[in-house]
C-alpha cells in the first residue's frame, strides 16, 4: 500500500472512529486502531502527562467521558486514561482478527484431521465387510453346488428305487401269468387222470 492510499483510509477511518467515540455511551468495548501505537495520557490532551502507551488492536473499555476529542477509557492492566478518540474503533483490528481466524483455521484443522482419522477406520471396517461378503458369497456358491449335487443324487436314487420297483411288480406280474397259464392245465391234466381210474 502506497503513501497517499494509506492517508486516504487513515482520514476515512478517522472520520468513522471520531463519530463512533462521540456516539458511544459509557462502558463499551473498543479497540485501539491498526498499524499505531498511541501513547496514553492522565488527562484529555497530549499536555497531559504520559502513562503509557497502548498497542494496535488492543482492546479497551471505553469509560464514556470524551473531552477535547480524547476519550477515557480502561485498558486490559485496568489502567484508566485518555486516548485521541480517532484512534479508537468499534471493531477488532486486522491483528485480533488475524488471531481469530489463525484459531478458528486451527480448530477446523484438527476437526479434518479427526475427520480425515474416522474416514481412515470406517474404510477399514467397509474392506472388512467386503471381505466377509465375499466370503459368505463364496460359501453360499458351494452350498448351492452341494445342493445341486444331493439334489441330483437324490433323483438318481429316486429313479432307481422305482426301477427297481417297476422290476419287482413286472415279475410279479410276469409270473402271475405263467401261473395263471400253467395252472388251469394241470388242473385239467389232474381230473383227466383221475376219471381213467
Amino acid at each position: 500500500m502506497n503513501t497517499i492510499q494509506k492517508i486516504i483510509s487513515l482520514l476515512i477511518f478517522t472520520v468513522s472512529c471520531s463519530a463512533f467515540a462521540q456516539e458511544n455511551p459509557e462502558n463499551k468495548t473498543g479497540f485501539i486502531s491498526d498499524d499505531l501505537f498511541i501513547y496514553f495520557h492522565s488527562g484529555p490532551g497530549t499536555q497531559y502527562r504520559i502513562l503509557g502507551s497502548i498497542n494496535a488492536g488492543e482492546e479497551v473499555q471505553l469509560l464514556g467521558a470524551i473531552d477535547n476529542d480524547y476519550q477515557q477509557v480502561q485498558d486490559t492492566q485496568n489502567r484508566k486514561g485518555w486516548v485521541d478518540a480517532k484512534y479508537i474503533s468499534a471493531t477488532p483490528g486486522l491483528r485480533v482478527v488475524l488471531a481469530e481466524l489463525n484459531e478458528e483455521l486451527a480448530d477446523k484443522t484438527a476437526q479434518l484431521g479427526n475427520l480425515q482419522t474416522k474416514m481412515s477406520e470406517t474404510n477399514k471396517q467397509l474392506n472388512a465387510l467386503k471381505q466377509q461378503n465375499q466370503q459368505v458369497v463364496k460359501e453360499n456358491k458351494d452350498i448351492s453346488q452341494k445342493f445341486e449335487q444331493a439334489s441330483s443324487e437324490l433323483d438318481e436314487k429316486d429313479l432307481n428305487i422305482k426301477l427297481t420297483w417297476f422290476t419287482y411288480g413286472a415279475g410279479v406280474l410276469v409270473l402271475g401269468l405263467i401261473l395263471g397259464l400253467i395252472l388251469p392245465r394241470f388242473a385239467g391234466r389232474k381230473s383227466n387222470y383221475s376219471s381213467w381210474g
